[in-house]
């Protein structure tokens, strides 16, 4: 795929996520992430979709790999944090 190409599609895939059109985000990143399984930014977005749609247990484990090829990605660390403070909400 064209860098160009990648690029375009992965504004088009946020551009769904913002405006809530999360399947369409979410075949676009993951079509990305075939491109490179290791690419901290779709992954991230990806986690950012399973969160949006209340999968959560997917979102945490998404950011949990950001946060393993990227330990300083701050964005996925505080959407982990909030996510582990709800499930830890929801355990009591």
């Amino acid at each position: 795929m064209k860098e160009k190409n990648k690029e375009e599609l992965f504004e088009t895939g946020k551009f769904y996520l913002i405006n809530n059109r999360y399947d369409e985000a979410l075949k676009i990143f993951e079509s990305l992430l075939e491109e490179d399984k290791n690419d901290v930014e779709v992954l991230y977005h990806i986690g950012l979709v399973k969160e949006a749609k209340n999968e959560l247990k997917e979102a945490k484990d998404i950011f949990l790999k950001v946060l393993e090829l990227q330990p300083k990605h701050k964005l996925a660390k505080k959407h982990l944090d909030k996510l582990l403070g709800i499930s830890d909400e929801q355990h009591k």
